[in-house]
């Protein structure tokens, strides 16, 4: 056999050794990594103690006591007025056309919420109706992100 054939062989094994080398390394540097950003994250969930699930929780809880009062003041708005079963029927239709989940609407809780912000009454038969929605807004006054949005406005104006 010639000698050059036996380099172009040694130099083809060495390239192909090299590359498994460079492989394997890889591999092995990145499963390091990967490890140590399960350890970081593990170690950063334990010094939450659970503080920031029960506030992301708590922010659910109240999102969704928006959206029912929401709900329930558009549908007395969109019908007049309304039993309580018949608005309870109403809105859980609403969702069952716009997102087409069947639930069990809570409309007794929006009900007495609009009724302390003084934006639905009952009538003398026991039907509920809405003020309009101009009057409504009035009622509620300024919410806390108009203030916000005000206050950015003022700012940058300045």
């Amino acid at each position: 056999m010639p000698e050059a054939d036996l380099w172009v062989i040694f130099a083809i094994l060495s390239a192909v050794i090299g590359y498994c080398a460079k492989i394997y390394f890889s591999f092995q540097a990145n499963m390091a990594t990967y490890q140590n950003l399960i350890t970081q994250s593990m170690y950063d969930k334990q010094l939450d103690s659970g503080r920031g699930t029960l506030l992301h929780l708590c922010d659910d809880v109240i999102q969704q006591e928006v959206k029912e009062v929401i709900i329930s003041f558009f549908i007395l708005m969109e019908q007049g007025k309304a039993t309580m079963e018949d608005l309870d029927l109403r809105c859980e239709e609403l969702i069952k056309e716009e997102f087409e989940e069947s639930c069990n609407f809570d409309v007794d809780d929006a009900v007495d919420k609009l009724e302390k912000l003084k934006i639905v009454s009952r009538d003398s038969i026991g039907r509920y109706y809405c003020v309009g929605l101009k009057r409504a807004n009035e009622i509620i006054g300024v919410t806390t992100e108009e203030h916000v949005f005000k206050a950015r406005q003022g700012s940058s104006t300045a």
